[in-house]
């Protein structure tokens, strides 16, 4: 399981970079990565936004097995209109990250006879 970033140089390079090598070590591994994408209504501090996202999202459809997409723009508004927060902190939109984390695995962690492998899981998404 990666989490990464797919606008930021680190988080879209060096996780790209690491998706890319866990695939070449480990070739019969499922893997997973939650990756949070860039708002689209903002502008951007960094010029090369769409150029990491362009080449982290190439390196996604070679080397990811299941990619849980997280929109940027919808963390905040669900942290804004939901949990009633003016400005949300990159803490409390992790937060919402990390619930969505938990959820989504918890039949991995917890025994029963639904889902309890990655490849059970990813199967029925398909």
């Amino acid at each position: 399981v990666l989490c990464h970033s797919i606008a930021g140089g680190t988080g879209s390079g060096l996780g790209s970079y690491l998706l890319e090598r866990l695939n070449d070590r480990f070739p019969k591994k499922i893997i997973q990565t939650y990756s949070v994408f860039p708002s689209q209504h903002e502008a951007s501090d960094t010029v090369v936004q769409p150029y990491n996202s362009l080449l982290a999202l190439k390196r996604l459809t070679l080397n990811a097995d299941a990619v849980v997409v997280l929109d940027n723009t919808a963390l905040n508004r669900i942290a804004t209109e939901r949990l009633h927060l003016t400005t949300p902190t990159f803490a409390q939109v992790n937060s919402l990250v990390s619930t969505v984390m938990a959820a989504s695995t918890s039949t991995l962690r917890y025994p029963g006879y639904m889902n309890n492998d990655l490849v059970g899981l990813i199967a029925s998404l398909v």
